[in-house]
């Protein structure tokens, strides 16, 4: 079954155009799939992009996505069980302080803004609040602001990349298959230590070699998650890269 439904996934993730749809689609086939069964299902898919078949690729980040809706059965399946005595363990993600990146931003001079009119901006075509969005600590905020027609490649990766950072907000990131299916914005969050260790491996395989190559020597990553970047890398065919590195 797991190998047949992997089948299914990838023909669906190519003819599926819409990312919100294919996403919506997956939710639906995986519901009643057992931990045990998902479980081979991923690595299947893992084994294929690493592979770079483009739709087993596109497959797996939908499948990743779909999933969150699962967060206890997403953790299980990148459980990479205890760590060896030798292996330190990996790096917290620093503890949200009271600091200017955790504040709320300046909006407008001489007061600041409720949840309420912060929603209001995110939701509006405006670049003229756009950088100051980005920092804004509620996750209710980033969600609505990554849906904004005039939110660039660049302010996302721009966000995925501040420390100190949220696992809330990544996460948000993350479920945006819009963004999620960007290259850059998946180095971003694979190199952000605030990033939750499922997210970072389940976006492992989608990365091109010098991304790979990045991660598996950043020492604040967890170590399970650069065994298997090198693990990926060695699987690696010997043909040209493509050079978008877009999964649809």
């Amino acid at each position: 079954m797991p190998q047949a439904l992997a089948d299914l996934l990838c023909r669906r993730a190519a003819s599926v155009t819409d990312p919100q749809t294919r996403v919506m689609l997956f939710r639906s086939l995986l519901a009643e799939v057992t931990v045990e069964d998902l479980r081979e299902v991923v690595a299947v898919l893992v084994e294929r992009a690493g592979m770079r078949d483009t739709a087993a690729q596109t497959a797996l980040l939908s499948t990743q996505i779909a999933l969150l809706s699962r967060p206890d059965v997403l953790k299980v399946l990148h459980h990479e069980g205890p760590r060896a005595e030798d292996e330190s363990p990996p790096e917290e993600p620093p503890a949200p302080t009271d600091d200017e990146e955790r504040r709320v931003p300046q909006y407008v001079p001489g007061r600041m803004l409720t949840l309420g009119e912060r929603k209001s901006l995110a939701r509006r075509p405006d670049r003229r609040f756009i950088d100051r969005i980005t920092r804004d600590p509620s996750p209710a905020v980033i969600e609505l602001l990554l849906n904004n027609p005039r939110l660039t490649e660049d302010d996302v990766v721009r966000m995925c990349a501040r420390r100190p950072n949220t696992p809330e907000v990544l996460t948000l990131v993350f479920a945006n298959p819009r963004w999620s299916s960007r290259p850059r914005v998946r180095r971003s969050l694979a190199l952000n230590p605030a990033t939750p260790e499922p997210l970072v491996a389940a976006v492992v395989p989608l990365l091109n070699p010098e991304d790979l190559r990045a991660v598996a020597e950043d020492e604040r990553i967890a170590p399970a998650v650069r065994r298997r970047c090198l693990e990926v890398l060695a699987r690696l065919p010997p043909t040209p890269e493509d050079p978008t590195g877009q999964v649809h």
